[in-house]
Order: structure tokens, then sequence, then C-alpha cells
């Protein structure tokens, strides 16, 4: 499967007609928030369904505020992360290992981030719209269908 994850859209979507250019298909979208209203148009346009939350500029979205999945064997929690208890490197790699969860997805820093530590995976995509780190940024999620996976961190 390949898998994009994005974050903080905020209804800005220029980066994801380029984001489709550059990559072509996916599986699946995971979106980290702050862009519930942005939704229909990322699946239209990249032709595939959205699973994602709602952030805090997604007051009145009806989308839930986490969501746990199983991807091919593996649980991946999402969050838009301004309710995290840690933002901080070790503490959240910490909260990771802890919490059971294989990966932790969130956004709301709008700063790509990508941490590994036994075993856990802790990522933030930054955001496709409105970076606060350099250029627009995702993560592209592939997996083996045998329980492996990588991430890649890249920018438009």
């Amino acid at each position: 499967m390949r898998i994009l994850i994005i974050s903080d859209s905020h209804g800005s979507t220029e980066n994801i007609d380029l984001l489709k250019k550059k990559e072509g298909k996916f599986d699946l979208i995971l979106h980290c928030g702050d862009g519930t209203g942005d939704f229909d148009y990322i699946s239209d346009r990249l032709g595939c369904r959205v699973n994602g939350v709602r952030g805090n500029c997604d007051i009145f979205s009806g989308e839930f505020a986490v969501q746990n999945l199983n991807i091919e064997g593996k649980l991946i929690h999402i969050e838009h992360g301004n309710k995290l208890p840690c933002l901080d490197d070790r503490e959240i790699l910490n909260y990771a290992v802890n919490s059971g969860y294989d990966v932790i997805l969130y956004g709301h820093t709008h700063e790509q981030k990508l941490l590994n530590g036994n075993g856990r995976w802790v990522i933030n995509p930054g955001s496709i719209s409105r970076p606060r780190d350099g250029a627009p940024s995702y993560v592209v999620m592939k997996t083996d269908g045998k329980g492996g996976f990588e991430f890649e961190a890249r920018r438009i």
C-alpha cells in the first residue's frame, strides 16, 4: 500500500494539485487535521479515500478528534496534536512506546518530524499549505503487505 500522510491544509488546495503531479496515485490518505473542509476535494483530486481527524481550526467539523486504524496489522493513532500531553521529542517517543500504538500521527505544529524509538514511530507530516520549516511537506508511507512499512519525508 502507498499511503499519503498530510496535515494542516487550512482550505488551501493548490499544493494538492502539485503533489498529484509529483507523486501520482495513493491507496489511502491520512489527514492529521486543520483541513476537514478539504477532505472531499483531496479525495476527488487524488482518487482515494481520506481518513482524518479534526484540528483546532475545524471547530464545526463532524470528524472525530482521534482515530485509531489497523493497517496491515499495525495500530496507527491519528490526532491533530494540540491535545497531546507533550511535544518534546523524547517525551513524545516515550508516550508512543507506552501507548501501545505502532505509529502516532499528528499535525498542528506545521513542522515536519519523523521519530523512531523502540520500534514505534511518531510522525508529523508538517503542513501541506503553511509550513513553518521550509517548503510545504508531507510523508509517504509504504507497506509491503507482510507487516513491514517505511516512511519517507518529502516536500513540494
